[in-house]
């Protein structure tokens, strides 16, 4: 596809790196909002404008002031959760490539904004690179991280049993070695479970678009040898997760960690002991999806055949360990005070486990038919994992029609299950005065957006349906910018973006702006306590850009994941 010529790739840059107009610039927020990055020449455009409003609005040239579009504005429409009502102006008709503002007589101009096409292409390598920056036990070198570069810090390789991971042949206090992976968060712990989450979405988005992954370059150490830089980047912590697996009985240890959060210091002063704690059920079957998933995609590089067959072997293990301890739930033990990733309800989990393993075996289905009353048709995140069971089936011809001719009535359940909740999400973003397909706002709202449009990307790609695509490209689109605080929620980008991000390394490096491509989670009904605000009642307006606010400013590989996922989706769909 045709690249944007470079006088609008230059502004794009300067607008991503916080420079803007001065007269574009609104202290609490601009009343027009856009996804400050941009829209594709094809597929649904809107803005959405407060009540005060025009009812008509213009499209001008940024560089000129040219007026090149009218358009008329939708009637005023309240949105509950900013208890703000607002008009949407709808431009998808106007496909000319360049840089442009939205004029209302009522409200002024919005910030500039792009129309072209791969104007994804640096958020995708920006939101990508955070993972090479928060690899654990590695020097990050400044030839591929710039002024974040640091050293070496957490080798693991000295890793003490905790007294609740302890068996009968891993005593409590021995040592292990469990080198690698990412730091989960804006801490310096490593989790199973998240880890699970996070590389799935990558591999799924090797697995839908393996072109445009082999091309992908990240600048990361590896980017000379014969691998994707995207699969050598999930190698980085899939390796790590092997590690976590005990290879006495098979089963996985759901996270490796200090015993308390350390300070806001950098990994490299980080002088815990550190710890492997607790296997559950949960926790290794999250690692018997994604390892079933990653053998599937990695069997496409010759090179990584022999560790196909040890993930392998790794899986059946797990697999056969959980099958012996089915309910085993993760309980935070007394002298631990990090992540707890706790879920008590892992028949989810199951489903996941067991429909990635029928796709990779298709001749048959572990534990049968599994009871329906395990499947859980909800958004996906790292506590609700049934939906992405039914990702990978759909997106699998041969397994479906495996599926039809030996287990229809499952496949008919998992399709219908799944396609009630896309039409559920798609009711969601028709009905809302802000045209996104999102209404609750948990912990990581951000994330919660990305995977309601991945869902409605993958009803997109099986049906067709062009309203499941539109309803995606608007959770996409509210992401980065199209929302009430009119903030891109990715450090770096966009005319305004988080700068103080819930994040250890970010606050201790000294460097004023954080490392660029970073999801923060977004607005939390619950939030603000923890930075001495009282929450905003309206949920969509409960945000905080403060390293104090962990409940909403917080940085997260799964989250990060999603974004990746969708991003490539909107990239290549």
């Amino acid at each position: 596809m045709k690249r944007l010529i470079p006088a609008m790739a230059a502004v794009v840059f300067a607008c991503s790196c916080g420079t803007q107009p001065t007269q574009q610039v609104k202290e609490n927020g601009d009343p027009i909002k856009i996804n400050q990055i941009g829209y594709p020449t094809k597929g649904v455009k809107i803005a959405i404008l407060s009540d005060s409003a025009d009812q008509e609005f213009v499209i001008s040239d940024f560089t000129t002031g040219k007026e090149v579009y009218k358009g008329k504005t939708s009637e005023p429409k309240e949105w509950p959760f900013s208890g703000t009502k607002v008009r949407t102006a709808d431009f998808s008709d106007f496909n000319k490539e360049g840089i442009y503002t939205i004029i209302s007589n009522g409200t002024g101009a919005s910030h500039p904004f792009v129309i072209g096409n791969d104007i994804y292409q640096d958020l995708i390598k920006q939101s990508l690179h955070t993972f090479y920056l928060a690899r654990s036990g590695e020097e990050i070198r400044s030839e591929f991280a710039g002024k974040y570069a640091r050293p070496a810090a957490h080798p693991d390789l000295k890793v003490k049993i905790h007294k609740s991971a302890a068996g009968p042949k891993r005593k409590e206090g021995e040592i292990i070695s469990s080198p690698g992976g990412w730091y989960d968060a804006g801490d310096f712990n490593k989790y199973v479970v998240n880890s699970s989450i996070t590389v799935w979405e990558l591999l799924h988005a090797c697995e839908l678009y393996p072109e445009y992954v082999n091309k992908l370059k990240l600048n990361i150490p590896e980017t000379e040898n014969e691998l994707p830089d995207l699969i050598d980047e999930i190698l980085v912590n899939l390796k790590w997760m092997l590690t976590m697996q005990d290879p006495d009985d098979g089963g996985v240890y759901s996270k490796l960690t200090s015993l308390n959060f350390c300070g806001f210091i950098m990994p490299q002063d980080d002088d815990s002991e550190r710890y492997v704690i607790q296997k559950t059920t949960a926790a290794t079957l999250d690692f018997v999806a994604t390892m079933c998933k990653a053998e599937r995609v990695l069997r496409n590089y010759p090179e990584l055949e022999d560790f196909c067959n040890y993930i392998q072997g790794c899986y059946m293990r797990a697999y056969n360990w959980a099958v012996k301890n089915k309910d085993i739930l993760y309980r935070q033990p007394e002298d631990v005070r990090t992540g707890q990733y706790n879920d008590d309800r892992i028949g989810d989990e199951w489903t996941w486990a067991c429909i990635e393993f029928f796709i990779s075996y298709e001749d048959e289905l572990p534990m049968e038919v599994l009871p329906k009353d395990y499947y859980r048709f909800s958004v996906p995140c790292w506590d609700s994992t049934s939906t992405m069971a039914a990702i990978s089936l759909l997106n699998n011809k041969k397994a479906c029609a495996f599926m039809e001719r030996h287990e229809k009535e499952l496949l008919d359940y998992i399709t219908e299950g799944f396609f009630k909740l896309a039409d559920e999400l798609l009711a969601t973003y028709e009905q809302s005065a802000y045209k996104v397909p999102l209404d609750v706002f948990p912990w990581g709202s951000n994330s919660e957006c990305a995977n309601r449009g991945i869902v409605l990307m993958t009803a997109y790609r099986v049906t067709g349906n062009q309203k499941y695509l539109e309803a995606a490209q608007a959770a996409f689109h509210y992401i980065l910018g199209r929302n009430p605080l009119d903030y891109c929620y990715v450090t770096g980008f966009g005319s305004k973006s988080p700068k103080d991000p819930h994040d250890r390394r970010s606050v201790a490096d000294s460097i004023p702006d954080p490392a660029a491509g970073y999801l923060v989670g977004g607005p939390f009904v619950g939030g603000g306590n923890e930075c001495g605000h009282e929450p905003n009642k309206f949920a969509a307006l409960n945000y905080y850009d403060t390293n104090a606010s962990y409940t909403t400013n917080e940085i997260a590989i799964n989250w990060q994941a999603a974004l990746v996922l969708l991003s490539i989706m909107m990239e290549n769909e």
